[in-house]
Order: C-alpha cells, then structure tokens, then sequence
C-alpha cells in the first residue's frame, strides 16, 4: 500500500512539475520525470516513443536509462522487430503487459527474440491516444529480474504519459500560435517601418529616410541620440535613456512606446523594437526599427472615449433596464455552463484540460452550484460524449439500495429483487459516471467503490460472474472530503483515487457579475414553458438580485425567477420579495452559519415540514435526504420521518 501511495504522490509531484513547465524547459522537466519513474520502479530502460501513423518506425523521443543497460537507437522498426506487440499495442489499441518471456503466446516468437536480444525478462507498453490515434507509447522495460507490473503501476504510467502527451501537445499549439504571431507582426511592420543604427559608444544615430521622417527630420540630416531626444516629449526622455542604457547589458529584444513633437507642435506615436549587437563580450550597436503608432493610438484614445460614454449613459438609463441574455456561452463552448466572470473562465479552462485525459475528477463546491452542468460539460467534451452521462444520487438512495444500483443484481439476490437489474456501471461502460454526493456513500459501499475503480471489475448481488467495464468517473459533494477522511467518514484510499483532478465549483456570491446572465437564461426558460414574453428586469431589481448573498446558490436564483414569472402579468418582470432576512448579510457571519439561518427560516415558514408539497426541501429544491442531512451537520433539530 505504501508503494502505491508513493507511486501516486510521485505522479502527483510529476503532474504539478508539467503544468509549471514553459516551453524551453519542457524537455528537461520530461526527462527528469522518467529518470524519477526509473529509480522509483527500480526498471532498465523507460522511454516516451513517438508513433507515426504513415510508417512502423517508431521515434524514441524520450529514454532513461539505467547504468548497466544499454541504449536503443532513436529510431525503431516496430513492426519489423515486435509484429506481434505492433499489432496489439498500435493495431488494437491495447496496453503489452510481459511479466516474463513466458507470457508471450506463441506467434509472437519474433518478439521473443528481440526481447533476448535486448537483454528484457519483463516489459510493459502502454498506447497514449489523441483522439483515436496511438499518438505516443510508454515503454518499460526490465533486465536483471522478472517483475510483475500491477495494475496501479499500470494506471499510473497511463495518467504520466497522458500528462506527458498533453504538455507535448500544448507546446506544438504555443509554438504554431508563436510563428503566426511573428509572421503577422513581420507584415504589419513591413509597410511603414523606419529603419535606425544607434553606436552606443559615440552616440551617432544612422536612420533610414522613413526614419527620419517618423522623427520630423529632413532626408539630409546628420542624426545622434541627443539630437533625437530634442524632438522627444520630455516625459518621455528617462524612458528612452533607460531602454538604451539596458541594451548595453541584455540580449534581449527591447521595446519602447513613446511620444514625438512634430514640427506644427502635435505629438504623434512611436514604438521601436532594437536588439544590441554584440562583439567580443560589447555591445556597441544596437540595430532597431521604429513603426508610427499615432493612428493607432487615436483609435485607441476614441475607443476609451467611446467607453466612458456608455459607462455613463447606463447610469443614466432610466430604472428599467433591458437585459438580454448574453451568447458568449455559445461561442466559446461551454454548452450549458453560464457564466463570463473569471471564476467561471477558470473552471472552463480546467474543464478543457482535463476532458479528453479520461481521468477522474473530484467536484467539491455548495449545494445550489452547478456541479452537475460542470460534470456534464466534461463529458460532453470528452471522447465519451456520444453516449450517454449515467448520474447516481448517492444521497438520494437508502443505503442499502446504493450498493444495488451501482452494481446491479440478481433476481432473487435479497427480500423485494424480483427480477434481475443491469447497475449503473453496466450503463457506463464506455462512459461516464457521475457520482453526486458521494460524500453520502457508506464506508462499505466506498470499499466496493474503489475496488471498481481500481480494476475496472465488479459482481452483481446475488452473481459470482466477474464484469468488467471501462467507466470514467467523476464524483461531487458539498463537503471537504478531505475533512471527511479526518473524521472518518470517508475512506482515504477512495479520497485519493478521486482527487486526481480537483475542481472547485464556487458559490453564486462569489461570482456576482454572472447574475444578470442567469436571470435572463432563466427567464426564457420559465417563459417559454409558461407562454409568456419578459422583455425587461427593473434596474433596481436586478441590483437586488445582483447584491443578494443566495445563500441556496443557483438553485435559489432559479425558484425565485420562476416564482416572480408566476405572478408577472405583463412584460417587465416582478420580482418576488426576497425571503431571506437580514441577518444572512451579517459580514462577520460563516457559511455554516449563514446556511443554518437560512434553513431554519425556510423551515418556519413551511411550519417545520420538510418533505411533499410546498415542504422545504421543494422550496430549496433539494432532494429530502440531502436536507436531512445538512440539517444533521448544522445541529438542526427534526423529527424522523
């Protein structure tokens, strides 16, 4: 168990190296990782080979080796030394996995002696796929001894390369956007472009006639830096002096933006990008181009004109506002995640990361925030996203009926199965499970839980028939999971294996600005299905709303607009009297405590009932089990049902 633990914190410390990587270092950070996964499984050879989809050779990008073993040419004739793996491994798409020579069937007697040529008793290969394309492989190797390769070591590899591939990948995208960028910025600077020479021992400037003409110099005249910075705006001047100043010590490209006084007295625009040339260890030339930047510059100073004014015409407008809806949702992918803020961006961002990896992912945020749309939006993305998203409540089920639903059963396997039942496994092979509230899970349903998550492999209550299945989980809760394991409530083990990729959906008061957004989704929703057209929200109440701590998240939001669509009887929404009193503003108040208040004041209006019509829970439209829970945690007295 400590082998495994270890293994997975080495892939964790691995992962965090990769996502700090720039492109230079990329390389060495890649190679410092399989030297790491080399020492630690204590193997021969590892490598990260790259696969060519038009030819059998094979390119070994990436190799650590072991002091006694020797290397492997760079380029290798899979299918001509290992037909048998080439098929398996790049054909089929399946991992090699060689405890020993022995394991090999009997057609594969030429990878058997390619095998004894390079001095391997054990080898694991492992395909990494963009897309459905074998795209790279992980390849281990092991000669002194014959060694078994779990199945954790397995899985860990896959998730290395996964990550390996993926870095790989992003740089390929900077590098292409890098050579587009340059491209596009040799264009622009070719049409108007001033070209200069700057002795920085004696001063002297040589400038071409465009130059010069940028300056508001005549073709003829003999320039230097001082003449230069008599038409410079003296604001400008420390500037310029230090730009120069630092081209005696660095390298690297400098930039400068910076004003000029044309003879008439305007000022016009200036950037000059230079580079110091360098000799014997001196820089005494620093060669440059300067582009006029004024038009540019206008528009910039008109566009900023132009914002100002329509900041303030919509102080102006009069208390009611039209707010439409905003379609950058759309534009940008997100499907049914609404929201523009940062916060948002940012889940986006880590939703396209982790999509198409297949890994699991760990949902942690309040109830009311939309995890379930988050877990959608990933599967969607994903390679899975054909199919189906199976989702599992678990705080929704009795506990005895979890463990049947996950897994299924067998007529007859207890009191009241009367027919046999496919789990939700079964339905998410080749898909995604979603696990809400896991939190929920018994201690007993966690531990057959991982055992499914760790073997892809499971029986059916009441069956001693072994099924596998390919799933990609992802798991919510409202609860610290990580406290959770503290106090006992939830296994450790479990906690690890769904924390590959945390993400943290965050509550509706942090993310403010998306407000106004919602209100209008939920308007269109609510008005579609009730025949009705709302064309504005009052400006005040949409700052009410804007300004409310929504203690029940989105879910709050939504009851409150489709109650407030109820009693609108013409086009400008009314909005309903916020229930909440004043006392969930109280700053100083917790989360645990404001949501506490909450509950108890929904419960007193509701008289103290929880479940059916008009209950509590419908009002906060949360499943009854989950109230009774959260009230259990908050120390919030009920009778059983």
């Amino acid at each position: 168990m400590d082998d495994i633990f270890n293994l997975q914190k080495l892939t964790s410390a691995i992962s965090a190296s990769m996502v700090m990587a720039s492109s230079e270092s990329l390389d060495g950070v890649i190679n410092r990782a399989l030297d790491s996964m080399l020492s630690f499984l204590e193997i021969a050879r590892i490598g990260l080979l790259a696969v060519d989809e038009s030819s059998p050779v094979i390119n070994v990008d990436y190799a650590s080796y072991a002091k006694d073993a020797p290397h492997v040419s760079k380029q290798i004739n899979l299918a001509a030394l290992f037909p048998w793996t080439y098929d398996l491994v790049i054909g089929r798409g399946q991992t090699m996995v060689m405890a020993s020579l022995d394991d090999l069937p009997s057609e594969a007697e030429e990878d058997r002696r390619s095998h004894t040529m390079l001095g391997n008793k054990s080898a694991l290969i492992i395909p990494l796929f963009i897309g459905s394309r074998v795209h790279h492989l992980l390849t281990l190797d092991a000669r002194k001894t014959e060694r078994d390769w779990p199945e954790e070591v397995v899985v860990q590899g896959r998730l290395l390369g996964e990550i390996f591939v993926s870095a790989l990948q992003r740089r390929e995208a900077e590098s292409s956007l890098r050579r587009t960028k340059e491209r596009l910025d040799i264009a622009a600077l070719s049409a108007e472009i001033g070209l200069w020479e700057l002795n920085l021992d004696t001063g002297s400037l040589w400038a071409t006639p465009k130059a010069k003409e940028h300056f508001g110099f005549d073709p003829d005249t003999e320039l230097t830096l001082s003449r230069l910075l008599d038409v410079i705006h003296p604001e400008d001047h420390g500037l310029i002096s230090a730009k120069v100043e630092e081209s005696r010590h660095t390298r690297e490209e400098l930039m400068v933006e910076y004003r000029v006084r044309a003879g008439d007295g305007s000022l016009r625009w200036m950037i000059s990008r230079g580079r110091s040339l360098w000799e014997n260890g001196h820089a005494g030339l620093l060669l440059g181009v300067t582009v006029d930047v004024t038009a540019r510059k206008e528009m910039e100073l008109q566009l900023q004109t132009h914002i100002r004014e329509i900041e303030s015409l919509k102080v102006k407008l009069e208390r009611e506002n039209q707010y439409l809806r905003l379609e950058v949702a759309a534009a940008e992918g997100q499907g049914e995640i609404l929201g523009s803020s940062e916060a948002m961006r940012a889940i986006m961002s880590q939703v396209r990361m982790v999509a198409q990896t297949g890994s699991t992912v760990l949902l942690q945020g309040e109830t009311g925030t939309g995890k379930n749309l988050v877990a959608s939006t990933i599967h969607r993305l994903s390679g899975r996203g054909k199919k189906a998203m199976i989702r599992v409540n678990c705080a929704a089920l009795p506990g005895p009926l979890v463990e049947s639903e996950l897994f299924g059963r067998e007529k007859g396997a207890y009191t009241g199965a009367l027919s046999r039942q496919a789990g939700r496994f079964e339905l998410a092979d080749g898909s995604t499970l979603f696990l809400d509230e896991i939190a929920e899970m018994s201690l007993e349903t966690q531990a057959k839980l991982l055992r499914v998550i760790q073997d892809g492999e499971f029986e059916r209550l009441g069956s001693s028939k072994t099924i596998k299945v390919n799933v990609r989980i992802i798991a919510a809760s409202n609860r610290d999971l990580a406290k959770e394991v503290e106090a006992g409530r939830f296994r450790g083990d479990l906690f690890y294996r769904l924390n590959i990729f945390p993400i943290r959906v965050p509550p509706l008061r942090e993310r403010p600005e998306d407000i106004p957004q919602l209100v209008m989704e939920f308007i269109r929703e609510f008005g579609d299905r009730m025949g009705k057209r709302i064309l504005r929200v009052a400006h005040k109440d949409m700052q009410l709303l804007t300004n409310y701590s929504w203690p029940g998240n989105i879910r709050e939001l939504r009851n409150v607009i489709e109650h407030s669509l109820i009693i609108t009887p013409c086009d400008t929404l009314v909005l309903q009297r916020l229930t909440a009193s004043p006392e969930f503003h109280d700053a100083d108040a917790s989360l645990e405590e404001v949501e506490r208040r909450h509950i108890q004041a929904v419960l007193k209006a509701t008289g103290g009932r929880i479940k059916g019509f008009g209950g509590a829970a419908e009002r906060l439209r949360i499943n009854p089990s989950t109230l009774y829970s959260r009230m259990r945690k908050l120390g919030i007295g009920f009778k059983q049902p």
